[in-house]
This record gives C-alpha cells, sequence and structure tokens, in this order.
C-alpha cells in the first residue's frame, strides 16, 4: 500500500509541477500560444512536458541555474531551470512522505523515475523528431536510452534522498 500511494502521489506531484513550470515559463516568454500550436500539431509533445526535466543531471542543472543567476538572466529560461530543481525535489519529498516505510517511499521516487525515462525512451524509439522541440538531437535511439537510464537513475538516488530524508517512520 506504502508503495503505491508513494508512486502515485509523486508521479502525480512530478507531472503537475512540470506542467505548472512550462505553463509559467512560456506565458513569460510570451510563447504560450505557439506551445499549444505545437501540442495540437504533435500530441506526443505532452510526453516531453511531463516528463522533460529527467534527461537534465541534478548537477548540470545546479551549474546552469548558478551561471544564470550570475549572469542576471532573469527570464522564462531561470523559471524553467528552478522548475527543474524544484520539480523533483517536491515530488521526492511528497514520496517520502506518502510512503509508508523508507523503502516503500524510496521505490516509489524512483519507479516515478523509470516511468519518466521509459516514456522518453518510447518517444525516441517512436517519434524522435518530437525531442527536437527540448532541443534534444538524437542520432541513435540506443544512445539515448543508455543516457537516460543514467539519467534517471542518478536523479533517483540524488533525489530520493530526500524521499528517505522526509518519510514517516524510522530506520531504528
Amino acid at each position: 500500500m506504502g508503495l503505491g500511494k508513494a508512486l502515485g502521489f509523486s508521479l502525480l506531484a512530478y507531472i503537475g509541477l512540470n506542467f505548472l513550470f512550462v505553463i509559467i515559463s512560456e506565458t513569460i516568454s510570451g510563447n504560450l500560444n505557439l506551445l499549444f500550436s505545437n501540442i495540437t500539431s504533435d500530441p506526443l509533445i505532452i510526453l516531453l512536458i511531463f516528463f522533460g526535466p529527467i534527461t537534465m543531471m541534478p548537477g548540470t542543472v545546479i551549474n546552469t541555474l548558478h551561471v544564470k543567476i550570475a549572469f542576471g538572466t532573469f527570464d522564462a529560461s531561470l523559471i524553467q531551470t528552478i522548475g527543474l530543481i524544484v520539480t523533483p525535489f517536491v515530488a521526492s519529498i511528497v514520496a517520502g512522505k506518502t510512503g509508508g516505510s523508507k523503502g516503500s517511499s524510496l521505490g516509489g521516487w524512483m519507479i516515478t523515475c523509470l516511468i519518466g525515462s521509459s516514456a522518453l525512451a518510447v518517444l525516441a524509439f517512436i517519434n524522435p523528431g518530437t525531442l527536437s522541440y527540448y532541443g534534444i538531437i538524437i542520432s541513435d535511439p540506443l544512445e539515448f536510452l543508455i543516457a537516460i537510464s543514467v539519467s534517471a537513475a542518478v536523479n533517483g538516488v540524488f533525489y530520493g534522498c530526500f524521499a528517505l530524508l522526509f518519510t514517516k517512520t524510522e530506520m531504528y
């Protein structure tokens, strides 16, 4: 029961926050109509909106955020970069709070990462041109599958620590 609850709520938080940050950043940049036009012409972009941040390693996101703040870039790209950190962080905390035990909390978050990377890997095999919307160029879908799996594992372990920290039960 705890694993399913952690998985469901963390997946819901992850998808919802990704969508929220994309909508906010596209509204700030003035491209919201273009986003919805692209969604109507290629509905698979929804998978990118929901699971796109799983492709980014946490260290890369933190360095990018540091550079944007250091250079004074306060625009839609800063909101997207903040979303790349906040979304998995909040989703892992939700997994930690809703999981009954430490194993359920970590497992729920890891399965959320697995679902996100699997959705993008399937997208790479079905329609690799859709991934170019976020600037992801794919020459070989198998290489992308390996890269996305590594990224999901790193995100799962990195943010899984927060899921473990915020679990209700203790080990002792």
